[in-house]
């Protein structure tokens, strides 16, 4: 019987390497040997030597003949990996594609799988690789590239041949390598003058240091990266694929940073999905990795370097993640598109589709195109590509003739989402829910508690209302319909409506039953446009819609539904002002009728400009609206509600079942009394003979609310409030419920003044050894004078009060370390603890490695409490003195420094009664006066001896005498410094505090501190770093630490309902070891300390 060679088994193909050639090559498992096919020995005939032997050849149907064959030896490149096989050539007529035979499987370790078409490696069993099929057969090509099942469903035998003829024509662009295209090259423009930036590499474990040599090989072998010397490095990573192999991508952040942008439009998805309305044959395109299809202009390509533990290596391609990567594709893809003007093409990045009426012409479309991508030298992905179908999957959507529908693989990862913890969280699903926005109504209504966290300055809160958006949006997006193809030729239907916050528009097709939206549109509106009158706002609805949707409608007739009817005389208004007309001659430019719809016909634009509330808030709103006097309320309503409460209820029943009885008679006694089925409670020491309603459980926050919170109550506080409740209201225990309610409020807590003194007491520091504590301060900027100089270094001796002033010409923290170094550590001796405020010269990671090295703690004074660092004392005698010395030459300032540290160092201390210079040195310096009448003893080489035992015993005496005043100045200022103060409350860990905010008026921004809240927050505190002081992080849950704060800067927080922070993070995580910053070389020569610094890599 004979077979057709159509239904013959299918053999795998392999894509390899052979002397910097890319082809295909099928593996033979019944051939003992590797057979080169003829187009392959054509193309190195001329680059290799062939030995010529005779050899018995057994056929595939068991013959044997002897014949001539050629032997010689390559290297085949499959996967990154390289194999030394040996080939034999056949005479011509016996084979014409090149075959892998048990050999090469052996030599290579090849593992075939039949049933999921498949190999790998035998050492790598979960990496698995797929191969493609060619039909088993004589007349078989080895570039023959047969049709999907999934491809072409509509098509017949003879259709389905043609195209996979066109297929196998081109079928060099669906090969890989191929090198680059000529039509495109990325530039990086990095900004004026910016220094190479060089990241070190990542932490990679051992096995991924073998996937990672593997993607490298494969990409050197592809010639997509080469090895070079780059002062420009990038760390890397390895991301897994969704087919189980892995790619290499760089993290290119700091580069990007300093990478100045390109602006170039991308396509607007709405315009690709709008024109594909003919969808009877559609073809989707997919570029084989088609970034690395443009070369990166050479003088850039030491910018995308990257560093592995394997070496340095730079792209010679376009690589994934660089900053202006997507401009540069699109630009090369519109070049692509422009020489094809009568073909339905787009593209969005590497996504191509084409879309025809007829197979004819797609066919003739899909040659044009295909030309065109072998022109450009652009290679396609064939695993990706489908080709003449009725219904594609094109960016995320579904495109069939019915419409456009969501793609369910993408939604149903969407409803997998699990309720965001953090910002970052509800700012990616609402990214992800707004791809399909056009799919949902009232999109912006319904995702506007989530948008509303993202706003600047908004606290996190998570719920109900967020949590009931976050379902509603999951629920919509499964229930999305599928939008009808807008058809030009025939006229669209605008149903628009207007709300007190949004705008909402729907635009349709189609005549009675037939009628679907084409796509839903919906925005807030802003705070300017919500003090528009109902007029202006559904006429806004109208024209936004229009502008909107104007791709669809520009060219066609438009009916507008709306339910409010004055619309109706837009378009005829004969002298229309202001925004009226403007909107009027908006739409003079369109073939616009518009038609008043009753907002219950109108319902689907009704509902996208109003909000979808859950059964909570619909309770909340309807009660909220309703007056603060009960006489709004109906009898029949307060008694329901009274009722509804079991003890007010039960108080209810004792009148109405006995009025007589014991029991009534005791609740009489105790004010209670009914009025036309009402519960009232008098109260015989009021001042009115009012009664007071009595309040049944679920309306006393509402009772709250608006007798505190609302704009009318003012937020008083405790004792107030419970004035103005108590003459209307009554209900057990309400002076607690109150107290607890405003001492809850969070906005009160923030706004109103502190009435009670300020926190925290004076904590006295301990006596130490001369120059062991340093105090440090700037103070500057100062007027520029002529050695360039702008501020003060001040640092002074905690013990002695020994002052040194530098003048530096900048205030950073390498000249600040310097300087500290050259002339304070070198000179007095290195200390064990330096103090300082939080300027960043002081908390840079230059300084805290230098205090690092050199075994010096580090402490800085608690954010907007720099009381606590004593050099703060000598910055308030310092601009006095500086203000008498300069006079009218503000800019000769640093020539009067020596004078001034001289008199700071020769003056009488308070607190330690005496100099600085004396307790340093053990004497008195000599002033300038004592030069002409220098009465003073001095000790001679003769008399040195036995002068110098009483001169250390008085040394020491007046170190002693010195601490003893220390103390008993510390004791006395701290007995009237707590005279002012109040101990600081026991915080805890994890406990919330609010933070002064210290904001400042700004009539440029329009802000004016009396109207900014007092406190900020709330914050958790972290750690305590002192007596007095804390380090607070936020309260958003990641613990991110926002600094140190003294006690009198923070108070304590009162959680409300209302306010949910999440628990931080394990702060000792957090913080981690201190950062080691890289430092630039300097020539700072001798003076600067080496022997430390050498050893770290600091200065």
């Amino acid at each position: 019987v004979d077979l057709d060679p159509a239904l013959e088994i299918p053999k795998p193909i392999l894509e390899i390497r052979v002397l910097d050639m890319f082809g295909s090559a099928c593996i033979d498992t019944g051939a003992s040997r590797c057979i080169m096919g003829k187009t392959l020995y054509e193309k190195v005939k001329n680059k290799i030597d062939f030995m010529k032997r005779k050899a018995h050849i057994r056929l595939a149907d068991g013959s044997v003949c002897t014949d001539n064959i050629l032997q010689t030896k390559l290297d085949v490149v499959l996967k990154g990996r390289t194999f030394p096989t040996q080939f034999i050539v056949l005479p011509t007529d016996h084979n014409n594609r090149t075959l892998l035979g048990i050999d090469f499987i052996s030599n290579a370790g090849i593992v075939l799988d039949g049933s999921t078409h498949t190999w790998h490696f035998a050492d790598e069993p979960l990496q698995a690789y797929s191969f493609e099929l060619i039909l088993k057969g004589p007349a078989a090509d080895i570039n023959f590239i047969e049709l999907r099942v999934d491809e072409g469903t509509l098509l017949n035998s003879m259709q389905r041949k043609l195209l996979t003829e066109l297929i196998t024509e081109y079928s060099t662009i669906f090969r890989q390598g191929g090198g680059f295209t000529s039509y495109a090259e990325h530039c990086i423009l990095t900004k004026k003058d910016q220094p190479p930036i060089s990241v070190p590499p990542y932490t990679m474990a051992t096995p991924k240091k073998e996937l990672l040599r593997r993607e490298l090989n494969k990409l050197l072998e592809l010639g997509i990266i080469e090895e070079c010397e780059s002062p420009w490095t990038a760390p890397v990573v390895l991301v897994p694929k969704k087919n189980g192999e892995t790619r290499l991508c760089v993290d290119y952040r700091r580069l990007n940073a300093v990478t100045v942008s390109d602006k170039y439009p991308l396509p607007r998805i709405e315009e690709l999905l709008h024109a594909a309305k003919k969808t009877k044959y559609m073809t989707t395109i997919d570029l084989r990795s088609g970034y690395h299809q443009v070369r990166v202009r050479e003088c850039d390509r030491d910018k995308t370097a990257f560093v592995t533990p394997f070496g340095v290596f730079r792209y010679l391609a376009m690589s994934f993640g660089l900053k202006n990567g997507p401009t540069t594709f699109q630009r090369l893809m519109d070049l692509f598109r422009s020489g094809l003007p009568g073909i339905t093409l787009f593209s969005y990045l590497d996504d191509l589709i084409v879309i025809s009426e007829t197979f004819e012409g797609h066919l003739a479309d899909l040659k044009m195109v295909f030309k065109r991508l072998e022109k450009f030298n652009l290679r396609v992905n064939r695993e990706k590509s489908v080709f003449a179908c009725n219904s594609v999957q094109y960016l995320g959507h579904v495109i069939t003739p019915e419409g456009i529908a969501t793609n369910r693989d993408k939604v149903s990862a969407i409803i997998e989402m699990a309720e965001p913890r953090n910002v970052k969280h509800v700012q990616s699903f609402i990214q992800t829910c707004s791809w399909y926005r056009r799919f949902i109504q009232n999109f912006s209504e319904v995702a506007r508690p989530l948008t509303d966290l993202l706003k600047k300055n908004s606290t996190w809160y998570w719920g109900p209302d967020q949590s009931s958006a976050f379902k509603r949006l999951k629920e919509l997006l499964t229930s999305a319909p599928i939008l009808r193809q807008a058809d030009e030729s025939k006229p669209f239907i605008l149903n628009t409506d207007a709300s007190n916050y949004a705008i909402g528009a729907v635009l349709l097709q189609g005549e009675g039953s037939d009628e679907r939206p084409v796509e839903y549109a919906s925005r807030l509106l802003s705070s300017a446009e919500r003090k528009y009158t109902v007029t202006e706002r559904e006429a806004l609805a109208v024209v936004w819609a229009v502008q909107r949707f104007r791709g669809y409608i520009e060219c066609s007739e438009i009916l507008v539904r709306t339910d409010h009817q004055p619309l109706r005389w837009l378009m005829s208004l004969k002298s229309p002002t202001g925004r009226l007309a403007r909107w009027a001659l908006t739409l003079q430019a369109y073939d616009i009728k518009i038609d008043y719809t009753p907002g219950k016909a109108n319902r689907v634009a009704d509902t996208l400009s109003r909000p979808v509330l859950s059964s909570e808030n619909e309770n909340e709103i309807s009660i909220c609206t309703v007056s603060m006097e009960l006489g709004k309320k109906s009898s029949e309503s307060l008694r329901f509600e009274q009722l509804a409460d079991p003890e007010v209820a039960k108080i209810i029943n004792a009148f109405e079942s006995a009025p007589d009885g014991e029991n009534c008679l005791n609740w009489t006694n105790r004010g209670y009394i009914m009025s036309n089925g009402i519960l009232y409670r008098y109260n015989p020491d009021a001042e009115t003979e009012d009664a007071q309603y009595v309040v049944p459980a679920s309306d006393r926050d509402r009772i709250l609310q608006e007798y505190h919170d609302a704009s009318t109550a003012g937020h008083y506080g405790v004792e107030k409030t419970i004035d103005r409740i108590t003459c209307r209201y009554f209900w057990p225990g309400m002076r607690r419920h109150i107290q607890e309610y405003v001492k809850k409020c969070a906005i009160c807590q923030k706004y109103k003044a502190q009435t009670t003194k300020p926190v925290g007491l004076l904590q006295t520091t301990p006596n130490n050894q001369r120059f062991e504590v340093l105090s440090v301060d700037l103070f500057g900027p100062l007027p520029r004078t002529a050695k360039c100089n702008r501020w003060i270094l001040i640092v002074e001796d905690v013990a002695t009060r020994w002052v040194e002033l530098f003048a530096l010409q900048e205030a950073t923290a390498y000249e600040c370390s310097k300087t500290l170094i050259n002339e304070i550590f070198l000179r007095y001796g290195f200390p064990r603890k330096i103090t300082s405020d939080n300027g960043v010269q002081f908390v840079s990671g230059l300084m805290q490695q230098t205090m690092h090295v050199l075994n010096i703690k580090q402490s800085l004074t608690p954010i907007f409490h720099p009381s606590t660092n004593v050099v703060e004392r000598k910055n308030r005698d310092l601009k006095p003195q500086l203000a008498i010395l300069v006079g009218k030459d503000h800019t000769s300032w640093d020539e009067k420094l020596p004078s001034i540290r001289f008199s700071m160092n020769t003056v009488t201390c308070q607190s330690t009664k005496h100099t600085a210079a004396y307790l340093t040195f053990g004497r008195e310096l000599r002033t300038p006066d004592d030069v002409n009448h220098d009465m003073r003893h001095v000790l001679d080489a003769e008399n040195f001896t036995c002068q110098i035992t009483p001169y250390l015993n008085k040394l020491a005496s007046a170190m002693k005498d010195t601490r003893e005043s220390v103390e008993k100045e510390q004791d006395r200022h701290k007995f009237y410094y707590d005279q002012h103060r109040i101990p600081a409350p026991d915080y805890k860990i994890q406990d919330l505090v609010l933070l002064k905010t210290h904001t400042l008026s700004d009539a440029a921004k329009g802000i004016c501190s009396k109207f900014v809240p007092r406190r900020d927050g709330p914050y958790w505190i972290l750690r305590q770093v002192s007596p007095t002081s804390y380090e607070l992080g936020r309260a958003d849950g990641s613990g991110e630490s926002i600094g140190k704060y003294h006690v009198s800067e923070i108070t304590p927080f009162i959680k409300g309902q209302e306010t949910t922070p999440q628990k931080p993070m394990d702060p000792k995580r957090k913080r981690g070891r201190p950062k080691k910053n890289r430092v630039r070389a300097t020539a700072a020569g001798p003076d600067v300390l080496k022997s430390p610094m050498d050893q770290r890599g600091s200065i």
